[in-house]
């Protein structure tokens, strides 16, 4: 399962100061640096047929290899952290908007770090993460994904219209996954599957498409339950959608290898 520290109302703010550089500067000490590699372009890894088995943490973890999240770093890659009491918070953003706007923050307080923005898949992030802490003697890294403000807001008004009181939404909501009951369905190599969204407005245009979708209700929950779902089916039955800014980085890097000189 994910071990993922997530922000509990999706407004963290990650404020820039040179003990956030320092931060850096002892990860990088440690020879610690992130990579994004080809795992985006790896959709694969979330629609490829697989024997059906009992799903295990690994391949549930697998499926969110089409959700990148944007991480400040320094020029090497070595991930910016926020000092925290004694541990450390790296902030990891699904909305690339808001990963750049705090990075031109970081920049214009820090102007001697080289920052720059990025992205690498969920599940990558949080290997790399339980990597980071291997290495860490005294202090505790911790993983905070941090979700778009309005997608958080409008889970909250799906679950508060599902019964849930406000106590228990903000003690369970931390990133909100969107799905239908019953399923929304996509076609993948091995038949039908039910499909998970982490946008909204994802979802909306999905249903869009959809010529009953007045018979499918919108549903939300935290992505916590969600992986916990999926675990324990016997057989493969859920993907995620890959998130907007996933088409786009597919994008950008099949523009950069089409242009990239021939070897």
């Amino acid at each position: 399962m994910l071990r993922l520290a997530h922000s509990s109302d999706g407004r963290m703010r990650a404020r820039p100061s040179l003990s956030r550089a320092g931060a850096a500067a002892r990860l990088s000490r440690l020879g610690v640096a992130f990579a994004m590699g080809s795992q985006l372009l790896l959709l694969g890894g979330v629609l490829a047929p697989r024997p059906a088995a009992a799903i295990t943490e690994a391949v549930a973890a697998k499926k969110l290899s089409v959700i990148p999240v944007f991480v400040l770093t320094d020029e090497k890659g070595t991930p910016l952290p926020i000092p925290r009491d004694k541990d450390l918070v790296l902030p990891l953003y699904l909305d690339r908007a808001k990963g750049e706007a705090e990075l031109a923050a970081f920049k214009k307080a820090n102007s001697a770090v080289k920052a720059k923005l990025l992205a690498i898949p969920l599940n990558v992030a949080n290997d790399k993460i339980l990597e980071l802490n291997k290495a860490l003697k005294d202090k505790k890294l911790f993983g905070a994904v941090i979700p778009r403000p309005q997608d958080r807001a409008q889970a909250v008004q799906l679950l508060k219209q599902q019964g849930l009181s406000d106590k228990a939404i903000n003690d369970g909501l931390s990133v909100p996954v969107f799905f239908t009951k019953p399923f929304l369905t996509i076609s993948t190599p091995e038949g039908p599957r039910g499909v998970f969204f982490f946008s909204w407005d994802a979802l909306q245009t999905a249903l869009a498409k959809v010529p009953d979708k007045e018979k499918l209700k919108p549903q939300a929950a935290d992505l916590s339950a969600v992986l916990r779902e999926i675990i324990k089916q016997k057989d493969d039955l859920y993907v995620f959608f890959p998130t907007p800014d996933y088409f786009k980085l597919v994008q950008e890097q099949q523009a950069g290898a089409a242009g990239a000189p021939p070897k």
